[in-house]
């Protein structure tokens, strides 16, 4: 390197970043409503990019395509926010799955599951129909689907690591059972169909979980 070439530096302003981030939030906010509005085959870019007040061009350097909107939107969905740190890796999951008493640790996994559910269930149904159609969309329900069965996985982990399974439940129908149960299909169907409250589906979930993994003695906790 000659001696006094400058070095370009990469500087991205604050304001731009922030700029970006409103703009990425608005697309997946305009991506949501219209998919749960009309659905996800007849939704256009071009419909997303005018509900979110932008360019054709910004919805592809921002987020990508349909299919990649459909998955942004899913992702903050789960987790509330589009900050890059999985559901597990959170403080709340943290403290639900190191919670000593197993009782008490799926009446906080149903709560967090309602939550969670709450946000995501009008876009899960829609995942759930565009997959049976279009390719892209089924891979990215077979990953969503697999990444539940691990989330199922990692909150049964605990209850086995403590012995406090269920006499006669093997530990793969207790998953099974762990990952029918916190199916966002499922709240839809009871809250949004059949229009049960949603203190009522959280106290259903909580006691269907300790009754179906748990032994009589270890329900305990609210």
């Amino acid at each position: 390197m000659k001696m006094g070439t400058k070095v370009k530096r990469q500087y991205a302003s604050p304001v731009r970043q922030a700029q970006a981030r409103t703009t990425r939030a608005a697309l997946l906010a305009a991506a949501t409503r219209l998919f749960v509005r009309q659905g996800y085959a007849v939704t256009t870019v071009d419909q997303i990019a005018d509900e979110a007040r932008v360019a054709r061009a910004t919805v592809f350097t921002s987020v990508g395509g349909k299919a990649a909107l459909l998955k942004a939107a899913y992702d903050v969905a789960i987790v509330g926010d589009d900050a890059p740190v999985a559901l597990v890796e959170r403080g709340r999951s943290k403290e639900i799955l190191g919670e000593a008493d197993p009782g008490k640790m799926l009446a906080d996994y149903a709560a967090i599951s309602t939550e969670i559910c709450s946000r995501l269930a009008p876009l899960h149904v829609v995942l759930r129909a565009a997959s049976s159609a279009d390719p892209e969309t089924r891979a990215l329900w077979e990953l969503l689907q697999r990444q539940r069965r691990m989330g199922a996985d990692n909150l049964l982990r605990p209850i086995l690591q403590k012995r406090r399974l269920k006499k006669g439940l093997d530990p793969m129908a207790a998953a099974d059972l762990i990952w029918t149960l916190n199916d966002p299909g499922l709240y839809h169907t009871l809250v949004i169909e059949c229009g049960w409250p949603v203190e009522r589906f959280q106290a259903w979930l909580a006691e269907t979980l300790q009754t179906q993994l748990l032994a009589p003695r270890q329900r305990s906790a609210d």
